[in-house]
């Protein structure tokens, strides 16, 4: 190759590499080479801050190509999806550029990153990251004295920061990393910290608020003096949601003026939400309380429990804050509950069948001499089950397959009878076509014990029944794997 044709190709590579990037976005390019993963999916920072559901996505090229922009004015973190769901989280900042190589979680390089502090974020991704910080306080539950307690967490936080120093004094990693590094494991003990005070508030009755133990009262007072939960650096951590919430709990029942009856009251005249909102406002003020409303909203609206209270609690978020950027991503999650509750007005038709007495019925025995002479799939359920409702997104398919076979299908409910109109609602909503009921006590019982795993129940949960009415198969495969059913019916 000619020197001048050398130096051309060498300055287009440089080219592709540097002139896509600005200095107000990451550029995170990479190959899947996983067939299955046809798009990247990526959270998206807004003034620093991360959010699990403050996401975008990008589509994989025949070849398994991915080109990100992200706008990033200020260093944060960015989670990345793969394949099955595995994700990572990296540090990024103003300008830089990350190339990834996404295989599968089996494999040692799934997620191998190149660029700018790369020693530092594969450090970053290996720190303890249980999903809940009140996991990670349970091992100073038994221990009783605080001062003891205060040092064996700031310990374990200096070990979990020297490795970065350590990068940092031989410029592997930039300064403006470590600063967030050190702002997220900050938040994350300051959120275990407000966690063992609130673990032992959960131990105390509420009317004996006022003589609440002093030396956790100080913990805490000290514990938001150190890591104040107003603070521009803390709220970029991914671990602020969490540290918030408990902020909130405490901060409420500790306020001077807290008032068990009146407080009892209240929650008589008006519901969870509504107060949580409320108190929100006593507790954080501007950004910090609209990412914390934002964060609120956004959790209870994706349980799919289509609380008709949300809509409204949404629409007063607009109005509070008619330019937030997170507004776009609760307006999806809204919109189903908009629908569902249109869905109630309408009345059962002839599709929909509940069986004769259901309620005076105490075992699937007894349920299913009603159904004598059919073949059945019974998809045993509940209104508060998430993976449940997600199967129902497969119900078209699975029907015309249960046609084809010859079997009914019997949707048997698990929930208690105080959730009976959110049970009928979430049939209408969802379209159950087939035959229903909703057990009783005695009947969840003998369902606990068909089930036979020391009377815990895990659902959703599908059976095949034949003919005679007899199990032949307690463990079935769900709609979702359709084609495993198909070879056990």
């Amino acid at each position: 190759m000619k020197l001048s044709s050398f130096l051309l190709l060498s300055w287009l590579l440089l080219a592709w590499n540097t002139h896509d990037v600005t200095p107000k976005e990451v550029l995170i390019t990479g190959k899947a080479n996983v067939a299955t993963i046809k798009e990247v999916i990526y959270t998206i920072p807004h003034r620093g801050v991360f959010h699990w559901g403050v996401r975008e996505s990008s589509s994989v090229d025949a070849q398994g190509n991915f080109q990100i922009k992200i706008p990033c004015e200020q260093t944060s973190t960015v989670t990345i999806w793969g394949a099955d769901q595995t994700q990572k989280t990296f540090i990024v900042s103003p300008g830089d550029h990350l190339t990834l190589n996404l295989g599968s979680e089996k494999d040692e390089d799934f997620f191998e990153a190149k660029g700018p502090n790369e020693e530092g974020q594969k450090l970053f991704r290996a720190l303890p990251d249980p999903r809940f910080v009140q996991i990670a306080a349970r091992r100073y539950l038994k221990d009783t004295v605080i001062s003891e307690i205060k040092s064996k967490i700031a310990a374990q936080k200096a070990k979990d920061l020297e490795p970065f120093s350590a990068l940092l004094k031989v410029q592997k990693i930039t300064p403006a990393f470590f600063e967030l590094v050190k702002a997220d494991r900050d938040c994350y003990y300051a959120a275990m910290q407000a966690q063992l005070v609130w673990s032992k508030l959960q131990t105390t009755d509420l009317d004996k608020i006022k003589s609440f133990s002093p030396a956790h009262k100080a913990w805490f007072a000290e514990t938001l003096q150190e890591y104040p939960i107003n603070s521009k650096s803390l709220i970029r951590s991914f671990w602020w949601e969490e540290y918030a919430n408990i902020f909130q709990g405490v901060s409420i029942l500790l306020d001077k003026d807290f008032d068990p009856k009146q407080n009892e009251e209240r929650y008589k005249n008006e519901s969870d939400h509504t107060i949580k909102m409320k108190d929100a406002s006593k507790c954080f003020s501007g950004e910090f309380l609209e990412y914390f409303q934002f964060s609120y909203l956004y959790f209870n609206c994706s349980q799919n429990n289509y609380e008709k209270e949300l809509i409204a609690l949404f629409e007063q978020f607009k109005q509070q804050y008619p330019k937030s950027p997170f507004t776009k991503y609760l307006q999806p999650l809204v919109e189903p509950i908009v629908e569902y509750h249109q869905a109630q007005a309408a009345d059962f038709s002839d599709q929909y069948k509940f069986v004769e007495n259901y309620a005076s019925l105490n075992s699937l025995e007894e349920a299913l001499k009603a159904f004598k002479g059919k073949k059945l799939y019974i998809d045993v359920w509940a209104t508060w089950c998430g993976p449940c409702k997600a199967e129902f997104a497969h119900k078209a398919r699975l029907k015309k397959l249960l046609v084809e076979k010859g079997y009914d299908i019997l949707y048997i409910s698990i929930d208690r009878p105080e959730r009976d109109e959110a049970w009928k609602g979430m049939i209408k909503f969802y379209k159950l076509e087939g035959n229903h009921l909703r057990v009783n006590k005695e009947f969840d019982n003998d369902l606990r014990k068909i089930f036979d795993q020391d009377g815990a129940i895990s659902i959703p949960w599908y059976l095949i029944v034949n003919e005679e009415g007899k199990i032949v198969n307690a463990k079935a495969k769900k709609p979702s794997n359709l084609k495993g059913l198909e070879g056990q019916l």
